[in-house]
Order: structure tokens, then sequence, then C-alpha cells
């Protein structure tokens, strides 16, 4: 068993028991959501990365990431809860007032954050990671993109089918939004996307179209980065902690394996030592 492996074993024991008022029906359904939504995002991430055409695989890249952004704000929300009141939060808050809306958890869960940096191992830390996923100008709008996909627009085009056209833009607009955004915004990547536009060689173009669809990625993970420091620093409780190490990005490893054999990552993360370490210093 690999380092990496036994250090994600040990945080799930942690996690499981934590005395926290979950019991233990409920912190093993944690652990299983929690390997459920750092493997869609990693997944979701690389096909956004490496997808040989962004237009048959729109969907499969949405639907990952939308389920797994939105598993990841649920479970973030629901531990800062936890790390308040001792208990999940109720069904209802979930169904009625969580929803799908994306966008609303992530505006709430970053508000969180920020207001329990006081709770955090290394405040200074969390803040720094915390300052440049807020300043991120385009996060916003690929959050919106995935919640609308996530809510009604994943059946867009059925409903046109129905005869009954939904109100709401179509999500592959939106995202193409947030793409208009990091042009705007990027001088280097509006000068590669002109001399990408006026190239005839169709492979260049398509190879600027994967730079950017990464530049979009990077919004995400540094997003993925931050929850997970949070959980790390003990922003969202005890059982936070355990939890902030075992969703880490680090643990996925999507490029490794083809249908040839086993390749190498295409895009590498460090994995930490296992223990109470991170970047910032020592979890104790």
């Amino acid at each position: 068993m690999a380092t990496s492996d036994v250090g994600g074993v040990r945080q799930n024991l942690r996690m499981a028991q934590v005395q926290d008022g979950l019991n233990q029906t409920q912190a093993f359904a944690l652990i299983f959501e929690t390997t459920s939504t750092r493997n869609l995002l990693g997944y979701g991430l690389w096909a956004l990365r490496n997808a040989r055409f962004w237009e048959t695989t729109r969907d499969p890249i949405l639907t990952m990431l939308s389920i797994g952004v939105e598993k990841l704000l649920k479970m973030s929300l629901g531990l800062a809860h936890v790390a308040e009141h001792d208990e999940w939060p109720p069904l209802a808050t979930f169904r009625d007032t969580w929803r799908h809306n994306i966008s609303n958890m992530h505006e709430v869960l970053m508000l969180t954050i920020r207001d329990r940096l006081s709770e955090a191992t290394h405040p200074a830390c969390v803040e720094s990671q915390l300052l440049e996923v807020e300043n991120d100008p385009v996060l916003p709008a690929l959050m919106a993109a995935l919640s609308r996909y996530g809510q009604s627009g994943r059946f867009y085009h059925l409903d046109e089918l129905a005869l009954s056209p939904q109100a709401g833009e179509e999500p592959g607009h939106m995202w193409s939004e947030a793409e208009n955004i990091a042009l705007r915004l990027d001088p280097q990547m509006k000068a590669k996307f002109e001399t990408a536009s006026s190239d005839p060689d169709p492979e260049v173009f398509d190879a600027f179209v994967h730079e950017l669809e990464a530049h979009l990625a990077a919004s995400i993970e540094r997003w993925w980065d931050l929850v997970a420091l949070a959980g790390k620093h003990c922003i969202l409780g005890e059982r936070g902690k355990g939890w902030g190490f075992d969703v880490e990005k680090s643990t996925v490893r999507p490029g490794r394996w083809s249908r040839g054999g086993r390749d190498e990552d295409p895009h590498p993360q460090p994995v930490l030592p296992s223990g109470n370490r991170s970047p910032c210093g020592p979890l104790l």
C-alpha cells in the first residue's frame, strides 16, 4: 500500500471516530461522499483539460463538474454547521434552501470561511488562498454555468423538444461567457486567441482551446484547494480537519491509466506526506 493510501486510511479512521454529534452511519456516509466528490472533480477537470473535442464532451464534463462541485459545497457547509451545532443540517436545508443552486452555496461558503478564519490553525495561510479565490473574475461565471446546468439546464434541449423552452440561458453559452471573461482580462490569453484565430492550421486553434480550458480548470482547482485547506485548518470543525486531507485533489490521479496501460499523469500534483502537515506548516 502506498504511503498516500496509508495516510488516507488514517484520515478516514480519524473522521469516523470524531465525537461531534454524528453517528457512525453518518460518519461513513461522509467518507463515501468524499470519495465520490473528489473523483467527480478530478476526472471532470482532467477531461476538461484533455478532451479532444469540446462539442462532444461538454455534457460529460459539465455533469461531472456540476455534481462534484455541488457535493463539495454541501459537505463543506454541512461540516461548518456541525462545527457550530453538533448536528448535520436537516434534510429541509438541502432540499428547500440549498437545492442545486451552486452559485448561492458558493457565496455562502466563501462568507463562512471568512467568518471562521479566526478558527484556523494558520489564519494568514488560509486568508491568502481565500483572497486569490475571491479575486478570481472567472470563477463566478463558472459557478453560474454549473449552477444552471445542475438546476435544469442539463435538460435544456429536451424541453425544447417538448415545445416547453426554459426561461434560463443555455448552459453552454454561459460557459462561453466564462471563456470570454478570461480572454478579456488576460492580455496574454487574448493575444494567443488572436494568433490562433488567424492561423490556417486548425491544430493551432485546437491547441489554444485546450490552453483556454486549462485556464478555466485552474480556477476550479484553486477553489477546490481552498476548501480542502479550510478543512485541514479546522475552519470546518474537528471532523473537517481529517476531511480536508481526504478530499484534496492530490488523492486523485485520473491521467495515470489509459486503455493501453499505465500512463504518466499529465498534470501531476504534489502528494503531502501523511500526518498533520500542510504547505503552511504543522496542523497540530
